[in-house]
């Protein structure tokens, strides 16, 4: 009998390969400049700021794209994600910092949490698209704490691929929870997203935030666009973490997004 809690050398094969993973992803996007002192603040030391403060909003649902309609798991999982353009050096854009997402499944939040240091807190989205109106909400603790509403254009069709990096800030506390067992390490995902749905549209985003979620301090100076979009997205991880001694200058901003405190 073979172990059920020993993986397979299939399995293992497999994962040795990293040849990525591909979901389906129905998202309502916000793109938006910021505040450059504000983006200044909350950028890890390892991540530098554009010359252009942007950040974008995006309310998602995704699923896994290699399944067959009917398997076990074939589910949408709620995500949303607060992103900033950022600069690293060696590496070209374009590049995107998350402080923050949101997802609704046990899985998709201790696998990215654990494996790729991004700061994945439980959340529940809405997404709806009536005709030309979308709406999408963010809740948290049985609260909205983001909402938005867009009126959409046409479809534009299907676009090219186009691709960017995620870069996340991977850190790991001892069992006192007060040190971390290794010196933290930027981690760099490249995401390349081939859109079959592409509406372009106007309307609002507000950011409500809620008592331990910030949102509604992030500071929107100007709206740049909103988009409705359904791609493909696929995830590598071809580019080598790069591990930051300075513990101690990282440390708040780890406990900043990846823990649940209180504001």
């Amino acid at each position: 009998m073979e172990n059920p809690f020993k993986a397979s050398q299939a399995r293992c094969e497999q994962v040795y390969q990293n040849t990525g993973i591909t979901y389906e992803v129905i998202s309502l996007l916000a793109e938006f400049e910021t505040d450059p002192a504000f983006l200044e603040a909350i950028m890890p030391p390892c991540f530098k700021v554009p010359d252009r403060p942007v950040g974008r909003f995006v309310i998602n649902k995704a699923r896994t794209h290699s399944l067959e309609v009917g398997e076990a798991g074939h589910t949408f999982s709620d995500m949303s994600v607060l992103a900033f353009d950022c600069k690293i050096d060696g590496l070209e854009g374009p590049i995107e910092y998350s402080p923050i997402a949101y997802f609704d499944q046990e899985p998709v939040i201790y696998s990215g949490r654990e494996f790729l240091g991004e700061p994945k807190r439980y959340g529940k989205t809405q997404l709806f698209v009536m005709n030309n109106r979308a709406h999408a909400t963010l809740e948290r603790f049985g609260l909205p704490i983001a909402e938005m509403i867009v009126e959409l254009g046409p479809d534009q069709g299907e676009q090219a691929p186009v691709s960017n990096y995620a870069a996340h800030l991977k850190c790991c506390l001892t069992h006192h929870q007060n040190e971390m067992m290794y010196d933290p390490i930027s981690v760099l995902s490249r995401r390349e997203q081939k859109h079959s749905v592409l509406r372009s549209g106007e309307g609002v985003l507000r950011f409500l935030g809620g008592p331990k979620d910030a949102l509604d301090e992030v500071p929107i100076t100007k709206i740049l666009n909103f988009s409705y979009t359904e791609s493909l997205v696929t995830y590598t991880n071809p580019v080598p973490a790069i591990t930051y001694p300075d513990r101690e200058a990282i440390m708040p901003y780890y406990l900043g997004t990846c823990q649940n405190y209180g504001r």
